[in-house]
């Protein structure tokens, strides 16, 4: 089910077309990129790509993955927050739900640090305030890590305090009633219905953003 929520969900439609978006040619950076996954499509559509992550394990796994699609992907062993990588040595950064597990100012630092002057993030995370996304996650810990912690408003600000420029696109509000769904024939179908209703309430009721279930965050310009 979760497979499938994830090839349909438009959160993650979108922050792939972003990521992807004028990068040939371009250095990039997957930020805590586990065994990797926006890497390879940017490596075959001509990004020169980099990865990161904490856990050795992943990185191999990663560094084998890249080698079996012949894919020249620089795959490192590292600390999100103490980057091995020199100023301004990236056009891109971007991540998948890698910044809910890290100190929130200090990693944008960071990320803003490797950026170039006219660099870019993009960032798909989850948001913290839905009172009953919040009560599924307080039933179910053992599926997350200790470390978890869905961004906050007060998380999406700091951004503005690092890059010049800021974008947040919201999604899931109505649809995740329907994420059980997916398994049966028409559960896609009323997921996606759902997902319009949604794009119609961020845009037409403002207040409703604040509960959405994910962010696609898009920074430019990072300030120095």
């Amino acid at each position: 089910m979760l497979a499938r929520y994830y090839a349909c969900h438009a959160a993650h439609r979108v922050y792939f077309e972003r990521v992807i978006a004028d990068c040939r040619g371009k250095s990039a950076l997957e930020y805590g990129c586990g065994a990797g996954l926006a890497a390879y499509p940017l490596a075959v559509e001509g990004a020169r790509v980099a990865g990161i992550d904490i856990s050795d394990v992943a990185i191999a796994q990663a560094q084998d993955e890249a080698a079996r699609r012949g894919l020249s992907i620089d795959f490192r062993v590292g600390d999100a927050e103490r980057m091995p990588f020199g100023d301004g040595a990236f056009d891109l950064v971007c991540g998948s739900g890698i910044l809910h597990h890290l100190n929130i100012r200090p990693a944008l630092t960071e990320v803003a640090r490797v950026l170039k002057p006219e660099g870019r993030a993009v960032f798909i995370e989850p948001l913290g305030h839905n009172p009953l996304v919040n009560l599924f996650r307080r039933l179910t810990p053992g599926l997350r890590t200790a470390d978890e912690h869905p961004l906050l408003a007060a998380d999406l600000a700091h951004a503005g305090e690092r890059f010049a420029e800021v974008r947040v696109h919201y999604f899931d509000l109505f649809s995740l009633f329907a994420i059980p769904l997916l398994r049966f024939g028409p559960g896609e179908s009323l997921f996606r219905l759902l997902e319009r209703l949604d794009a119609a309430a961020f845009a037409g009721l403002p207040f409703t953003r604040h509960h959405a279930g994910f962010v696609v965050v898009e920074a430019a310009r990072p300030l120095t």
